[in-house]
This record gives C-alpha cells, structure tokens and sequence, in this order.
C-alpha cells in the first residue's frame, strides 16, 4: 500500500470516517437521522478548528455553513454535500477500504472524499491565522434526492442572501475527472440542469363494464406525446459534439398491477428535464402548462432549473485558473457537466463545478482516486492566497 503524505492521510481518515455514516437520503430507504449525524459530525470537526459555523435545520435534512471567521459573507462559496444515495448491494459498502491507489465505498468518490479535503483545508488554513481569505463552504444533506425541499442549496442560499451580498462565484466540488485514473480534475465551466415535473391526471374509480369518465392511460400517453414534440421545438437534442439537452420520462404511474375491473382514479407521468445553458426552460415549461390546462391535466414543476456556464470575465474565475496553472505547473483543462449538480441553483454565469478524480458514483464499484487529493488541496491554497482581503 502506498505511504501518502500527512495531508493526504488527514483527508483519508475524515473520509472514512464520513463514509462509515450511512447518510442515505434517497428513496426508497432514507436514513434522515444518519445524513444529520454527518453533518453533524462535520459541524463538529470544524467548530474545533475554530471556523464559524452555521446549521440550518428547517427541513428532513439539515444544511452546514462553514467560513473563516471575520469572513461570514464571502465573495467565493464552495458547493458540497454529505448525503448519499442507497448501497449497492448492501450495507457493506459502508465498510471502506484503500486498495492501492483508490479509496473504496458509498460515497467515497460522490462526494465524501472532496467534502474532507475541502474540511481538512479549511481547518489547517485557519490555523495559519489572519488575514483569512473571502470563501466559504455550503454542504448540504439533500443533494441526492434533488433539493427540492429544506434545507437544500436553493433555501441555504436565500438565508445567506438575507444577511448580505451574495457571493460572486460559486464552486461545486464534484469530482470532474470521472475516470479514476488522473490526479487533475478539470474546471467544468458549463453544467447542465436539472427539471424535474410531472402531469397528474385525474379521473373516479368506477366498475370498469359501466364507466364514462376519462381513460387516464390515454391521457397520459398523450401527454408524453405532446412533451416529445414540445421539447424538440425548444432544445437541442442533437449535437456532433453530444452537448445536448436530455429529456426523459422516468415513472409512468396509472391503476394497480392486477386490477381490472376498476377504473383508476389518478395517474402520473414524470418529466426529466438536463437542459444545456443554451437552452432555456422557461417557454417549454410555459408550453406544456398550456397544454395541460387545455387537456384538463395538471402540471407540477416540482424544481425548475437552468444549466450554468459561467462568465470568463468573472475575476474570481480568472484567480482560479490562475492558482491551478500555479499549483500544477501545468495547463488547466476545462469541460462541460453532463451530470447535474447544485451549481444549478447559482446565479447562471457565475458558478463552475471543479472536483477531483473518481470513478461508479451510485454503484457497487465507487471508488476514489487517493493521487488526486493532494494536487485539489494546494490548489486550494494557491487560491486562497488570491482571496485574501485588499487593503
């Protein structure tokens, strides 16, 4: 087994500890006692390294500020998350393990694993005392089940936009090397959304043989018809380069398996929408909302989000790449995030995603790749020194 240096080791044993907390948020067995106890267990690792912290806990899952005290309102606001989808196969992947160069189990790769080195920076950086830098961190408990309720991103930002200015650009630390193998993460300076909707339709249960209402089947399958020809009229769903706006429709609920000889009386049709920034959501939302209204449907846009593609410009952009160049010695790579992530809820031009290296999130095999650890944390460093107040 490989000898890694003492940061490196510090993050990897937060991270194991983090990952032996079974913070599943998702459908169909949330475990909303273990996501709080991660955050409370990071709350209480960067209390006792003398950060400023604030827990928000108005929803099933809590949310976590963290900031260098003085520094309550920062211009730079790191986006991260404890909680994890189920495992796969069992609770086993609870138990982590390194094996060679790569940190094993559930959310070791998405995204316990950065969440650490972020903490593990951030406490060290503020043992070296004053002047601290203008950045903070938001980790949340919800992000896997899409944060669409309290306390996620969307309602942790809006409580920190009530003290003061809001940040002016927003880092995701999710991994952005996704092959396990490179020590680099690129700067994805373009994400994707992510929409999430659905049709209800409405009917009466009745004996099948003597019922008139509505067949909710049809209407649905209408409806799914009517979204099709809606969305190739306002997204790009074919590219050569695959930059592409994804639509898909991932539950179809109407009666009950077995059922015959009663009519049902509510049926839905889920909607997935992964817009590219080029794409905007709000005509195609305001479109199928028509339609339902004329086909007596209901639409419900449980969240509504538009991808990210951040402004070259934004000063606080320029210092990261420069830190990174600084950091590497070497060019910065940049992409485009096809998988969703709470950028999404910044500002449109003002957020990039920028992790590091990992491999099968949400699958048996998730992994983390140790090598890419250290290079994340003295770029973190690189930066700060750029954040510094001005006198």
């Amino acid at each position: 087994m490989p000898a890694w240096d003492p940061i490196t080791q510090q993050v990897l044993d937060l991270a194991q500890d983090l990952i032996r907390i079974p913070s599943v948020s998702t459908p169909p067995n949330p475990r909303y006692e273990e996501v709080a106890r991660a955050g409370r267990y990071l709350q209480t690792y960067l209390d006792a390294h003398g950060l400023v912290t604030y827990w928000l806990d108005q929803g099933r899952t809590p949310a976590l500020f963290a900031f260098f005290p003085g520094q309550e309102q920062p211009r730079v606001l790191w986006l991260g998350h404890f909680d994890v989808v189920n495992p796969e196969p069992d609770d086993r992947q609870f138990e982590p393990r390194i094996e060679g160069n790569h940190l094993w189990g559930r959310g070791a790769a998405d995204m316990k694993t950065v969440v650490a080195t972020l903490a593990v920076w951030m406490a060290r950086r503020r043992a070296q005392g004053p002047p601290y830098p203008t950045f903070g961190a938001l980790l949340i408990g919800n992000e896997e089940e899409g944060e669409t309720f309290p306390v996620g991103t969307p309602h942790a930002l809006a409580w920190l936009r009530e003290r003061g200015p809001e940040p002016e650009f927003y880092i995701a630390g999710e991994r952005t090397e996704e092959t396990g193998t490179r020590p680099y993460g690129a700067v994805c300076t373009h994400s994707r959304g992510a929409s999430r909707l659905y049709f209800e339709a409405r009917g009466r249960r009745d004996h099948s043989g003597i019922a008139t209402g509505r067949d909710l089947v049809a209407e649905l399958v209408d409806a799914y018809h009517a979204a099709q020809d809606l969305a190739q009229r306002h997204f790009t769903l074919q590219a050569p380069s695959g930059w592409v706006t994804q639509v898909r429709f991932p539950y179809f609920l109407v009666g009950e398996e077995g059922l015959y000889n009663i009519t049902p009386d509510r049926g839905v049709l889920g909607i997935e929408v992964r817009s590219i920034p080029e794409d905007d959501m709000a005509p195609f939302v305001a479109d199928l909302e028509a339609y339902a209204q004329r086909s007596g449907l209901r639409l419900v846009a449980e969240s509504v989000t538009d991808g990210v593609a951040v402004d070259p410009s934004n000063p606080y952009y320029q210092a990261l790449i420069a830190a990174l160049e600084e950091a590497w010695k070497r060019p910065v790579e940049t992409c485009r995030k096809r998988p969703a992530s709470s950028i999404r809820y910044a500002p449109r031009d003002r957020g990039v995603v920028w992790g590091q290296s990992g491999w099968g999130p949400h699958r048996a095999d998730e992994r983390h790749y140790i090598p890419s650890i250290r290079p994340y944390y003295d770029a973190l460093e690189a930066y700060a020194r750029r954040l510094l107040p001005r006198e």
